[in-house]
């Protein structure tokens, strides 16, 4: 059984979908927080997370990329949809990544002091939030409002929205207005994939220790 060491910063970011996949799956990992910058040098290519899987023979796997490291989990993990369905292969990225869009909007508005420029990431996060709402509760709604996004069983892209709100969540904690494209009033069907892994007892230690 392998044994896993995730590389990240103690603060909620794009580490978090990793973390939820991790946990949901019953792997044996830990958290290592790098001392920053002293130790850039050592990651792959200066960048955090990274995933460094130690095997039963001692060989080491390490990898960089938070895409990267989800993929290759939940592949693992048999999280994915059927890999014989491309379109559905391709359905499941393609939500993911709008998740993905929409954290990363959110670093830019925390990381850019200009207030004219701040103010443009800000217009241009609202409107991707609505826009991805829209596109992901009609989704929802067509996959029969289960809870899930692919048919009435935890995949991928629940494990990512749980994970990416949380992130979300804890950028935006000053700046509640900027959350209301997520309330359950205009995104009820995300709402009830959040619940849904929220309950769910496999991920309770990461609900215990996110900061949703």
């Amino acid at each position: 059984m392998s044994i896993y060491t995730l590389r990240h910063f103690q603060v909620p970011g794009r580490a978090e979908p990793c973390k939820a996949i991790l946990e949901y799956t019953g792997a044996k990992w830990t958290l290592e927080t790098p001392q920053w910058p002293q130790e850039k040098v050592n990651q792959p290519i200066g960048k955090l997370p990274v995933l460094v899987e130690t095997n039963k023979d001692g060989t080491r796997f390490i990898l960089s990329d938070s895409l990267a490291i989800e993929q290759y989990l939940v592949c693992k993990y048999n999280l994915c949809v059927p890999e014989q369905d491309r379109q559905m292969v391709a359905r499941q990225m393609e939500l993911r990544n709008q998740l993905n869009d929409l954290f990363q909007m959110t670093q830019l508005i925390v990381n850019v002091t200009e207030p004219t420029t701040r103010t443009n990431f800000i217009q241009r996060y609202m409107t991707l939030a609505k826009d991805v709402v829209t596109y992901q509760e009609k989704w929802l709604k067509e996959n029969g409002s289960t809870g899930h996004y692919f048919g009435n069983k935890t995949t991928y892209v629940d494990l990512a929205l749980l994970g990416t709100m949380c992130a979300i969540r804890a950028t935006l904690k000053n700046m509640p207005e900027m959350l209301e494209p997520f309330n359950k009033k205009n995104a009820p069907m995300m709402n009830h994939v959040m619940t849904t892994m929220e309950k769910d007892a496999k991920l309770a230690e990461y609900m215990d220790t996110c900061e949703c």
